[in-house]
């Protein structure tokens, strides 16, 4: 059978018609355009390195370097039942050649349950320069709990401390010490060590560290794992920072709903800290990855009673 190859100029020759051709009139609206589904970077060719970081109770962050004949992906994925931002930047490439950015800020999205495997978001491809050799990189990142678009909703707190109990605000909202940037709207009580801690809102628990030992005030000490704490997603997607416990004094488990009043854990003196307190904020993630996004709030201080909580007074938990 001969085939017929039909040649037509750019402008004069039209494409055949099949059925009643559409004309768009003034008023037509315009139809919209399918994109093509991506692959899923995280079943592209074959895994080469694996590394895992910001891991603690409740999920981690993973790293997989994913290489596809001549291509290599470096891709990012989150086991926390909450979303994360993080900043990334890589270097010391050897064999090789970058075809997109290498640094930037990436949101992973949350898994559907603690532990489980969120989606694969693409950081960086890779272009290897000799098939026959060795390939490396380098890739540091720093992570916050958190979607940097949730925005607090109006709720009267309750006292992070039990029933009868009574302490005073060591530091407030712009605290000189520590509360400004990320923690500008922090709260610490003069919480003694071993003080039970109650939830000051219902959520889901969906990270906690109980493993650290010791505190400073040396930058390093300002590190997730320098510290205890309990994280609790609220309704309104922010999330509820209860921070310096005891070492093992975290008593809920990630993926537990919790109640207003219920017991979390027990206050202690680990991470940034020059003194037995309980820190307590309402947060999320910064756009940036780095930062946190502090919001203000109020407590229930008496029945039909709320304040912002101000630095020197004593509060005495009556619920």
């Amino acid at each position: 059978m001969r085939r017929v190859l039909v040649l037509c100029s750019l402008a004069a020759c039209e494409p055949p018609q099949h059925g009643p051709r559409y004309v768009p009139t003034e008023n037509a609206e315009p139809v919209p355009i399918v994109e093509p589904a991506r692959p899923d970077p995280g079943q592209v060719g074959t895994v080469v390195d694996r590394i895992i970081d910001f891991a603690f109770d409740g999920g981690q962050v993973e790293f997989e370097l994913r290489r596809d004949g001549n291509r290599v992906i470096q891709i990012a994925r989150s086991r926390y039942a909450v979303p994360i931002m993080m900043a990334w930047q890589i270097g010391d490439l050897i064999n090789l050649e970058p075809t997109t950015p290498i640094e930037g800020v990436a949101f992973l999205p949350a898994a559907s349950a603690p532990l489980r495997e969120g989606p694969a978001v693409e950081l960086a491809d890779f272009a290897i320069v000799d098939p026959q050799a060795r390939i490396r990189r380098i890739i540091r990142s720093h992570e916050r709990f958190g979607d940097p678009r949730s925005e607090a909703t109006p709720y009267d707190y309750g006292l992070p401390y039990a029933h009868g109990q009574k302490f005073s605000v060591l530091q407030g909202f712009h605290g000189s010490f520590s509360h400004r940037g990320s923690n500008e709207f922090a709260v610490d009580f003069d919480c003694p060590v071993a003080t039970p801690v109650v939830a000051t809102r219902p959520g889901v628990v969906v990270a906690a560290n109980a493993a650290a030992q010791g505190a400073g005030q040396t930058p390093e000490y300002l590190e997730y794992k320098r510290t205890n704490f309990v994280i609790i997603l609220h309704d309104d997607g922010t999330l509820g920072e209860y921070m310096h416990l005891s070492p093992s004094g975290v008593e809920v488990k990630p993926g537990q709903r919790v109640k207003r009043g219920q017991e979390l854990a027990l206050s202690g003196n680990t991470g940034f800290s020059s003194t037995p307190h309980l820190h307590f904020q309402v947060m999320t993630a910064a756009e940036d990855g780095i930062s946190a996004r502090s919001f203000p709030f109020q407590i229930a201080v008496a029945p039909g009673r709320v304040e912002e909580p101000v630095q020197g007074h004593v509060y005495g938990a009556w619920e």
